[in-house]
């Protein structure tokens, strides 16, 4: 080899050597002097939350009876962070899994970490005619063999929300009810029954056929109706009466509508005057309520114009079945997401002398 190709061979070393020591300095394996070493920091696992009840029956005995339901409960829910819990309860003639595929709240309750309880309503061999024979809810003078053979919802479904604060990382402060047309009435009910449980209700499509109760506290309350409501008419509940006998024989019932059931919630939550204080008027939709009401209370109606019996985005039922279809919103409007805007903003947290004990 020749002086000049051996100087190559000796220049190209030492740039390879500076070119080695150069990318072992800067992965971090060469520190120079009086330099922090580089620290890699740690990578947080995410653990999705499981439990058998998500999206699988799940039942209890209640005086005598099986009663079931179903669970949506995101993965994105923790152990150590408590979660709200709604109660979707369906309508008459309906089921549980009707209803979590009907109001879609499983999206909503993705988003803001809620888990989903879906009840079902049971029957007994009543009247077919007096609407007898099909899943219904005692919601108080309403509705079908629920009402007629007295059977004890109200009780099952308190147990239900005791149940899954037992089993489930809930946040006993919120504990919300919804529900459509029996359901709604069920879910009022159930405010009534339990508002040391119950930290707000919002509803669509039927009101409160039930007495106040002395143990009561005051409880939020929204219901959305539809004018053209074909089932339970905005104005009064006397269709209703037709497959209800106990309603026929009770003035408060037959004389209930939208705006009826606005004012005695108003009356039982102790609001501050005897004319609504919120009036936001829109085109698709008016909202009407009391704001000053006891214990941060506050009752709203929601009015939509041109809304029939079912206010959801998607339709119940198939075409060819009716009356046993009604049409959604197709849309137009997101239903869920204005009642949790509702419910989100409160919570049934204890009283100070409660807290103290």
């Amino acid at each position: 080899m020749s002086n000049v190709e051996l100087g190559e061979s000796m220049k190209n070393q030492k740039l390879l050597c500076v070119a080695v020591l150069l990318s072992l300095t800067f992965s971090g394996c060469i520190n120079p002097q009086n330099q922090e070493p580089i620290l890699v920091e740690e990578i947080e696992l995410i653990t999705e939350f499981t439990h058998p009840w998500n999206e699988s029956e799940q039942c209890l005995e209640h005086e005598g009876d099986q009663r079931c339901w179903v669970s949506y409960i995101p993965s994105t829910i923790s152990e150590e962070d408590g979660a709200p819990l709604l109660l979707d309860i369906h309508g008459y003639g309906s089921t549980m899994h009707i209803q979590k595929n009907h109001t879609g709240l499983t999206e909503l309750a993705d988003n803001v970490g809620a888990i989903i309880l879906y009840p079902q309503g049971i029957h007994r061999d009543g009247d077919p005619q007096m609407g007898g024979g099909a899943p219904s809810w005692n919601q108080g003078t309403c509705c079908a063999d629920a009402a007629v053979f007295d059977i004890d919802d109200s009780g099952f479904l308190s147990a239900l929300i005791d149940l899954a604060i037992a089993e489930l990382p809930v946040d006993e402060t919120r504990v919300y009810a919804s529900g459509w047309s029996n359901g709604c009435g069920m879910a009022q009910r159930l405010a009534m029954d339990w508002s040391h449980q119950i930290a707000a209700v919002a509803c669509t499509s039927f009101y409160l056929l039930y007495d106040e109760q002395p143990d009561y506290i005051a409880t939020p309350i929204l219901e959305m109706h539809g004018v053209f409501d074909e089932h339970a008419l905005y104005a009064s509940s006397g269709r209703s009466t037709i497959y209800n006998p106990e309603m026929q024989e009770d003035t408060d019932s037959l004389t209930t509508g939208a705006v009826q059931n606005l004012m005695r919630w108003a009356e039982y939550n102790g609001c501050e005057g005897s004319i609504p204080d919120i009036n936001i008027p829109g085109p698709l939709m008016t909202t009407t309520g009391f704001a000053n009401c006891d214990g941060g209370a506050e009752v709203h109606l929601i009015t939509v114009h041109q809304g029939n019996h079912n206010l959801y985005v998607n339709d119940w039922g198939e075409p060819t079945a009716w009356p046993y279809y009604v049409p959604g919103n197709q849309g137009l409007y997101d239903t869920g997401q204005i009642m949790w805007d509702f419910l989100s903003r409160f919570t049934n947290e204890p009283s100070a002398s409660e807290s103290s004990i």
